[in-house]
């Protein structure tokens, strides 16, 4: 996550997206929807969250790979460079497909400052290059913005090295990635094995989401309330903070330096990748795409709870997703986009520049309002949703 906070803050008011079949008849006198969550809780549990972190680790065990092949090298002209960069982009895809649901041992095992702290310190790195590496060593010179700058260079002029990568840098790099794959193995074991490391009866904690565990969750209305605070956080943090902070409020004060993932050019998926992980939530599949998939509520994602209440409302907020990645898609110039293309944009225009060029600066404004709808309808009609519910617990 981008340690540039927003202001968004998760003390909102309860959240009510039910996920799941059951609807019903409220008790006598109650004129609240009855519903039973279970059934989206369980499949965004398994097949959303826990599917996710899994897809990350397989992917950084393929980036350490590719750093392996990468060392000792001749790195610019054997193709090497090229794979470890590629590499590193599919690791990103799955992390940044995960930050709608930063909850559990991603937030109280330390992990995420650990894999995704920004910005990066490149004072503190180049020592830390000539000293080697250490799993001790500040959050900011370790993590996937440590591996780009080193994979891609400082990306003013292009987004590759003009420079073959140092014996220290390699060295760097493989031991960064024994740490790096550490993490997102342990993050896969929390979910699916043992939350807590230091308490061997702590179970997994796909199962305290699924209320069948210790119980640090106490009812369906909890997890119901995490699982939409962030979807609103991260909505919130990319077109307010991601988006936002170096956008500034005119072309003057615009701050390439605040841009995170500027060194890959990598800045509009990660964006896009952010509400992609929104859409995944929302619809309860993963890497759902409207070009090919039909929303339904049998999907088991929070659709279906909002569909349950107001079929409209639902409607209108998964178009309004679905809006804000396109928008976000548009801002590198590319005017192809269309209703249901909504793929990981194609560079024409670094973001890193976008904020720099006055078209562009219509086209980020124009994504940051789709934001701005998305957002507000997700907090103020969506919650709203909770306090007319009576969950199944």
């Amino acid at each position: 996550m981008n340690l540039i906070q927003s202001s968004f803050l998760l003390s909102i008011a309860a959240s009510a997206l039910s996920l799941g079949a059951c609807s019903g008849s409220a008790p006598a006198g109650n004129n609240n929807l009855y519903y039973d969550a279970n059934p989206v809780i369980s499949n965004l549990a398994d097949n959303v969250i826990v599917a996710s972190y899994q897809e990350l680790n397989t992917e950084a065990a393929l980036l350490k790979t590719a750093i392996t092949a990468l060392n000792g090298s001749d790195d610019l002209s054997s193709g090497a460079l090229i794979s470890a960069q590629n590499a590193w982009k599919a690791t990103r895809g799955p992390w940044e497909r995960s930050e709608g649901f930063l909850i559990g041992p991603v937030d109280s095992l330390g992990i995420d400052p650990k894999l995704d702290s920004w910005p990066l310190n490149t004072v503190d790195l180049a020592t830390a290059v000539n000293s080697g590496f250490s799993s001790n060593a500040s959050e900011d010179v370790q993590g996937f913005h440590t591996i780009e700058y080193l994979l891609f260079g400082d990306g003013i002029l292009s987004n590759t090295r003009s420079t073959e990568l140092s014996p220290n840098e390699l060295t760097y790099l493989q031991d960064l990635l024994t740490n790096f794959t550490s993490h997102t193995q342990t993050l896969v074991d929390a979910w699916t094995i043992q939350y807590n490391p230091s308490d061997v009866n702590s179970g997994p904690y796909v199962n305290e989401l699924k209320l069948t565990g210790d119980g640090l969750y106490l009812s369906q209305l909890a997890v119901m309330e995490e699982l939409i605070n962030g979807m609103i956080g991260i909505v919130d943090e990319v077109g307010n903070g991601k988006i936002a902070d170096p956008f500034a409020a005119d072309i003057n004060s615009a701050d390439t330096t605040l841009v995170e993932s500027q060194y890959s050019w990598n800045s509009l998926t990660d964006f896009h990748n952010n509400i992609q992980s929104v859409l995944n939530v929302y619809s309860g599949k993963k890497s759902y795409n409207p070009a090919v998939d039909s929303i339904s509520d049998s999907l088991n994602g929070l659709y279906a709870f909002v569909q349950a209440h107001d079929s409209q409302l639902a409607d209108r907020v998964l178009n309004e997703i679905i809006d804000a990645m396109q928008k976000i898609a548009l801002i590198d110039g590319d005017a192809d986009v269309t209703s249901t293309d909504i793929s990981n944009p194609l560079t024409q225009i670094p973001f890193r520049d976008a904020i720099n060029d006055p078209a562009g600066r219509v086209r980020i404004s124009t994504a940051i309002n789709a934001l701005g709808v998305l957002q507000s309808s997700l907090q103020n009609e969506v919650i709203s949703l909770l306090s007319v519910t009576d969950f199944n617990n």
